[in-house]
């Protein structure tokens, strides 16, 4: 009796006979009725999941040519139909774990004749040939793992079965010939009398290992001695398998050493032939140079694997070291590892700024800078967008990561050359260790990204060490957001306000209006803390049309209560989700019409990073505000660098000098010169200047030199509640609202 798995083997194999002409005659050139046909190519995906269909649909499309035309089977049942009613080019199999859906399709007897590409869907790269020989034994024409699948490497898989089932069907016709096939066969062919250990190599085996005719011998150690150390137990242990009568046939892949020293990759192939009594008296094959698919497999697998921009690994493999890291951790205590996450600060308007191109010729130099930072040995990766993840492994000192971590924020802040323009950025670093004793590395990424998220969130350009509470910013957050919400409800805000003063005579010009949150429990709230969450929720819209309508009204009893002074202005700070807002203009025109207010003495004050953000929506919104007489002014103005080049198409009236440039006012020449050059920037373009932060009488002495001629800071007065305003410049005149 003949069980299932046998019949099913010859019905898509040819029998042992044949099998010896057809392994011995595999790469023979093929007529033109086999050669590859033109135009789209029909597969069948059977398995499961639609969402693995799904993707390797989309794979297919990726390949520009040939065409693919995907059909969908969800198990062997419905396979077989579709290929007993219509013609497949190939068939790709979903082979999970257990195999159940794969045996049942190679074992079915109306399966026809048509290339199988089996998607191993649990094997790791490192069990690839193992996996390859047993699918292959059960008669898979190609192997691909989904850890490693990619649009190319699926289309070369499915180029390689079609041609190994073309080739197969083509033998079956020619094997007559097979003398004239084995002198025009591009492989090399052996012979091995078993019973004396003698081996004959054909010219062509010699040749593909750089001998000539008379150059080997015929022992068996020709083959055998030159076979790589790490592949020689693989070769033995097929052959016996095949000898013993568990494998229908002997195939191999393994490295051999060329003549040069080199080895070259190699399929062998091979049948024995018995004698009467069963027992094995010859083997004859092939042997194919693999080298060059090898050689297009591996550098698939690299651009599957490594990021084209930087050449570093991608996530996946990053992820598999980390996975590694923690495995040894757990065999050895003493072992301990760090992980980093390098987050580029404000990379997206960095990008808009210089365009994406210059942007990715950055990250590419930012990517070698990482590499000059690490020791030998750490793993450095992109791990997407603009985020780097490294990898420090056997540190000798736990503060080992903080010392790296600190030496890469120095080395980014070095100047990027990139498309003829000078670019400065910045990296916010999260760090996590071994010591947190992780069991899975999706955990390490989560936290280390958590640490990284804070970093950015204190200020940027810093690093952050994890911590546990940080797991419980998600909840912290959506706590704050409710109080938020009910803070609007509850009209828990005020402002606070800023005098802006004449620097040459100290009279005052202006106020700054600051939106405060008094919480009844906690108080004060910082901005910086309840702003970004406002932003990410919309809740900034009606505290912002609050704010706006607020300093309004205030500077309008002000006004009158100071006839004597030129009229006072009043400065409201615009963030980006508020310029996208429809009602915004309409908010400006009511509070500034209810209150019978000049449009001029209101100043709308955006960062640049806001005007960068969408540049050409920003563009419009500001236009039409200026066009109605509100006045635009820039906050925060010199740290975005590369933007200057940009400042010339908005309608900007002033430019706020940012507080770090007052800080290093010390009388040097090298702390006034970018102060100089902004207010040279100023004049040029024919607007106004203040400086933020004075706090004391020599910065504002100097700003005044330097062309400066307004400013605001702690030396004319800190941010006040409308009701102690008076106190700083009129205590006999009341200037709060009633």
């Amino acid at each position: 009796m003949i069980d299932d798995s046998e019949s099913s083997t010859r019905e898509r194999r040819p029998t042992m006979e044949m099998t010896t002409l057809a392994r011995t005659t595999q790469f023979v050139q093929p007529r033109a009725s086999i050669e590859p046909r033109p135009g789209t190519q029909r597969v069948l995906y059977l398995g499961e999941s639609t969402r693995e269909y799904s993707t390797v649909l989309e794979l297919l499309e990726q390949v520009a040519d040939p065409n693919f035309v995907c059909d969908h089977a969800a198990d062997e049942v419905l396979a077989i139909q579709a290929l007993t009613s219509a013609e497949y080019d190939a068939v790709l199999v979903e082979v999970a774990a257990d195999r159940r859906m794969w045996t049942r399709l190679v074992r079915d007897r109306r399966l026809p004749s048509v290339p199988l590409v089996a998607i191993d869907m649990t094997a790791k790269p490192e069990q690839r040939s193992a996996r390859r020989n047993i699918l292959q034994h059960d008669g898979a024409d190609a192997v691909v793992l989904r850890s490693e699948i990619s649009g190319a490497l699926l289309e070369a898989s499915v180029h390689a079965a079609i041609e190994r089932g073309r080739m197969r069907r083509a033998l079956a016709e020619v094997q007559e010939r097979f003398a004239l096939a084995v002198r025009g066969s591009n492989d090399g062919v052996w012979e091995w009398l078993l019973d004396s250990g003698e081996m004959h190599f054909s010219r062509r085996w010699r040749e593909l290992l750089g001998y000539g005719i008379d150059d080997l011998s015929n022992e068996v150690d020709e083959w055998f001695g030159r076979v790589h150390p790490a592949d020689l137990e693989a070769l033995r242990a097929d052959i016996e398998q095949h000898l013993a009568g568990d494998k229908p046939f002997h195939e191999n892949e393994h490295r051999l050493r060329a003549s040069d020293g080199t080895y070259r990759w190699v399929i062998s192939r091979g049948v024995v032939q018995r004698d009467a009594a069963g027992r094995p008296v010859r083997m004859a094959g092939s042997l194919t140079d693999t080298s060059d698919f090898r050689l297009r497999e591996q550098k698939l697998l690299e651009e599957s694997r490594n990021d084209p921009l930087t050449g570093l690994p991608r996530r996946e493999p990053f992820m598999e070291r980390i996975a590694r890291a923690i495995e040894l951790r757990k065999q050895d205590s003493s072992y301990r590892f760090t992980v980093l996450m390098v987050d580029v600060d404000r990379f997206r308007w960095l990008a808009d700024s210089i365009g994406h191109q210059a942007a990715d010729g950055m990250l590419a130099i930012l990517a070698r800078r990482l590499g000059g930072c690490v020791r030998p040995g750490d793993v450095v990766a992109r791990f997407g967008g603009d985020k780097f993840a490294v990898l420090l492994e056997n540190l000798d000192d736990v503060d080992a990561g903080t010392d790296i971590a600190n030496r890469i924020r120095v080395a980014v802040r070095d100047p990027f050359e990139v498309d003829g323009q000078t670019v400065y950025a910045t990296v916010s670093i999260g760090l996590t260790t071994s010591t947190r004793g992780y069991d899975d590395p999706q955990e390490v990424i989560n936290d280390v990204g958590a640490a990284a998220t804070k970093a950015k969130e204190r200020g940027q350009d810093r690093h952050e060490v994890f911590e546990t509470k940080m797991r419980i910013d998600a909840l912290t957050h959506l706590r704050l957001e409710v109080a938020l919400r009910q803070a609007v409800e509850r009209e828990e805000f005020e402002l606070h306000y800023q005098p802006i003063v004449a620097l040459d005579t100290g009279n005052l010009l202006g106020f700054e209006a600051l939106t405060r949150w008094r919480h009844p429990r906690r108080g004060i709230v910082p901005p910086s803390e309840f702003i970004p969450v406002a932003e990410q929720t919309g809740l900034i819209l009606p505290i912002g049309r609050w704010a706006i309508h607020e300093a309004v009204r205030q500077l309008r009893h002000w006004q009158q209560a100071l006839p004597e002074l030129p009229p006072l202005s009043m400065s409201v700070n615009l963030s980006g989700r508020q310029l996208a807002d429809p009602r915004l203009l309409e908010e400006i025109d009511n509070a500034l019409r209810g209150n019978e207010v000049a449009p001029g003495c209101l100043r709308l004050e955006l960062t640049e990073s806001v005007l960068m953000d969408n540049a050409e929506a920003v563009l419009r919104v500001l236009e039409t505000l200026r066009g109605t007489g509100v006045r635009i002014w820039v906050d925060d103005f010199g740290t975005g660098y590369s933007s200057l080049s940009y400042l010339h198409r908005f309608p900007v009236d002033g430019l706020k000098i940012d507080k770090a440039f007052v800080d290093v006012l010390d009388g040097s020449e090298q702390g006034a010169a970018m102060i100089r050059t902004i207010v040279g920037l100023a004049q040029a373009l024919g607007v106004d200047v203040i400086a933020e932060g004075i706090e004391s009488r020599s910065q504002a002495e100097q700003l005044l030199q330097l062309g400066c001629l307004r400013g605001q800071g702690y030396l004319f007065g800190h941010p006040l509640r409308a009701a102690r305003v008076p106190e700083l410049f009129a205590p006999a005149v009341s200037l709060t609202s009633s």
